[in-house]
């Protein structure tokens, strides 16, 4: 191990430590992370600023502004009104509605993170109406995005996975099976609907009554007193919205569509260029880039091969596919909630595929599990950007989406490694 290795834990620990105690407002902990991974060399300053202009924080930026640009008309109050009535009101079923809505969205719209900020104002102004913390609704909605997200393969942006996924296998050797399209959707789709219903039932007790921390921005709020929009501009903030999402589900860049939508908003004047300041949420962006600075750093030193490494070589002499199954998904959710799940994929799956050539064993199920893996970890910001997004929704803090997070991280894991490993035994 380098001596960077060890800078590298140390510093995620740390930040871990500041995150629970919540002493250092997270997003300026992340922040102080990335300057003294700079420093110690662990990651270059290239790398660092440039995650500034990534893909993800612009997108995330813009879209926090195009559904700003929603919430400023009158489409949210009456999608509240209309869901209110034909849920009589009910907590439960709104959310569900919510929920489903979500599921159903995710396997359409390739990013979770456009996913997430399209249905969160809705659910911000359906609790200004019930008059309930928003601490109830976010989490669920973010686990709905991030794992019910891409279930069904053949019609989500991800068709070819398995493709990729075979010349994994072959590069590495194995040739006597291979993934078709349905592989994952066997596995996934089964867990997707156990998510949703634990989503509904089981996550909102672990969940707070009022928010942990106050909530730097709720967008149904900040827009309730204002006078209404002429019709045009009524006509275009629906407009502007509905075509990002058309544009997101048909492949698009999504930082240009965001953006363009975003400049389209303001230059129409649908939002003033203060409303669209103020809802750039730049605590939540700043809080990602941070996490995101660590996870290149984790990357770039070795130390996320070597965790993978480590924890896959405690399977030798192992020959229970079952256990084997679970060993590589429980790698993956660990590996997740320190280093973002796209990089966990990347990581992971040639040393899945190298583990089970070596001994024998059909690589199909572990491939799977890590892939079910990196979507089931939402107990950290690093997860993914959808978690520090909820956080900041729901007034989150880092000890409350660990406790309402694990079960359904676990749960997840047992029943896709019974499904996964049942189809495809060693």
């Amino acid at each position: 191990m380098t001596q960077q290795m060890i800078i590298c834990f140390v510093i995620f620990v740390v930040m871990i430590i500041l995150f629970f105690t919540n002493k250092i407002p997270m997003s300026f902990t992340a922040l102080g992370v990335m300057v003294v991974l700079v420093l110690f060399g662990c990651v270059d300053a290239g790398t660092a600023i440039g995650t500034f202009g990534s893909n993800t924080v612009i997108t995330m930026a813009s879209m926090f502004v195009v559904a700003a640009g929603l919430a400023r008309t009158q489409m949210i109050n009456k999608i509240t009104k209309l869901l209110y009535k034909v849920t009589d009101g009910s907590f439960t079923k709104i959310l569900a509605s919510y929920v489903v809505i979500t599921c159903i969205l995710g396997q359409f719209v390739p990013s979770i993170v456009a996913l997430f900020a399209l249905v969160q104002p809705l659910a911000q102004n359906m609790c200004d109406r019930m008059n309930i913390s928003p601490s109830k609704m976010m989490f669920p909605l973010a686990i709905a995005s991030v794992s019910t997200s891409f279930i069904v393969e053949p019609i989500g942006p991800y068709a070819a996975w398995y493709v990729t996924q075979n010349g994994y296998m072959e590069s590495y050797g194995w040739t006597a099976t291979q993934l078709n399209m349905w592989s994952e959707t066997l596995v996934f789709l089964p867990v997707g609907i156990l998510t949703v219903l634990m989503a509904i039932f089981v996550v909102p007790r672990f969940l707070p009554d009022e928010p942990d921390r106050p909530i730097a921005a709720i967008q149904g709020r900040k827009m309730k007193e204002q006078a209404p929009l002429s019709p045009v501009r009524e006509f275009l903030g629906y407009g502007v919205f509905v075509l990002v999402i058309i544009g997101l589900m048909l492949g698009f860049t999504s930082w240009q569509v965001t953006m363009a939508g975003a400049i389209v908003l303001v230059a129409s004047g649908v939002l003033t260029e203060r409303e669209a300041i103020d809802n750039l949420n730049i605590s939540t962006v700043l809080l990602y880039v941070g996490v995101s600075v660590l996870g290149s750093a984790l990357a770039e030193t070795g130390a996320a091969d070597l965790l993978g490494e480590g924890i896959a070589s405690l399977l030798s002499g192992v020959t229970n596919g079952y256990i084997i199954g679970f060993a590589f998904y429980a790698v993956g959710f660990l590996m997740t909630s320190v280093l973002y799940n796209r990089a966990v994929s990347t990581v992971l799956v040639p040393i899945a595929v190298i583990t089970c050539n070596s001994i024998g064993c059909d690589p199909r199920g572990p491939i799977i599990l890590c892939a079910l893996a990196t979507m089931s970890s939402v107990v950290t910001p690093m997860a993914t950007a959808v978690v520090p997004m909820a956080m900041d929704a729901g007034g989150y803090n880092a000890k409350t989406i660990f406790k309402a997070g694990i079960i359904p991280g676990i749960v997840r894991g047992i029943v896709g490694t019974l499904i996964a490993m049942t189809l495809y035994p060693i």
